[in-house]
């Protein structure tokens, strides 16, 4: 009897679930988030206070209290996509699975769905407790701060969630692309944290520019951004490309698994 998506996809999530490590690798993502986001805004309460009032003026509390934690999150989280395909090479295992699942494309899908439903429900319960941890270091340091209500704020914080299921399914596109945990990892730290935080401190001021508007990484970040900047996508559009990035990687992963030996 042929197994319907439902019960791929569930078996999935038992596969995942049943590894401890993914399950300390979420915790870490959550605890990242939280942490590195306090201390982030931390920082930039002092360095706010410090700046001129025209650079004051520009100052977003909500993209502040959650940028910081989630540049060290999204690399556990592809961290974790990467791993849940790879650990399967490593040991073998992806030939008896592919032996229930011939169909690579529906297995791949499947993959996806039980990873992006475990990281969308994740990340629905670390934004919030990002953001009002965030919130509160900022008003405790005397820096303007924001709460739920505010405008912008309930979309920053449904749309971190969605850049933790986008994180995840890049891990998840590298790990089928590539294979080798190692090489995977590197190429995801690559993407996500060295280009966006390394390459404008050597580029050209246009380079950056470019780079700070269309790197899809760091356009996707936009969505959590309450205030509007002319010289970057706003923040539906930002989230838009970093989505058809995503989708363009999950795609040649599909068409490379498809073509492959295991």
């Amino acid at each position: 009897m042929r197994a319907g998506f439902a019960d791929i996809a569930l078996a999935e999530w038992i596969k995942f679930r049943s590894v401890p490590g993914h399950l300390y690798g979420w915790a870490a993502a959550v605890v990242l988030m939280v942490v590195m986001g306090a201390l982030t805004a931390h920082g930039a309460a002092g360095s706010h206070l410090a700046a001129p009032p025209a650079e004051r003026a520009s100052f977003d509390p909500v993209f502040t209290g959650m940028y910081g934690g989630f540049l060290f999150a999204q690399i556990a989280m592809g961290a974790l996509g990467v791993l849940s395909v790879t650990s399967e090479y490593a040991t073998g295992t992806i030939r008896a699975t592919l032996t229930v699942v011939p169909r690579r494309t529906r297995l791949l899908a499947a993959k996806s769905a039980a990873l992006g439903v475990i990281a969308l429900v994740t990340g629905l319960v670390a934004a919030p407790i990002a953001f009002l941890a965030g919130q509160a270091v900022l008003a405790r340091r005397g820096a303007p701060s924001a709460g739920l209500a505010a405008p912008g704020a309930p979309r920053a914080v449904l749309g971190m969630a969605l850049l933790w299921v986008l994180a995840a399914l890049t891990g998840l596109a590298l790990g089928v692309l590539i294979r080798r945990a190692a090489l995977a990892l590197t190429v995801l730290v690559t993407l996500d944290l060295l280009i966006p935080v390394v390459a404008p401190r050597v580029l050209s001021d246009a380079g950056a520019t470019w780079l700070a508007r269309y790197w899809p990484p760091t356009a996707g970040l936009r969505i959590i951004a309450t205030v509007p900047d002319p010289a970057l996508l706003a923040p539906w559009a930002g989230l838009g490309l970093l989505v058809t990035c995503t989708a363009a990687l999950l795609v040649a992963a599909g068409i490379l698994f498809r073509a492959r030996d295991a």
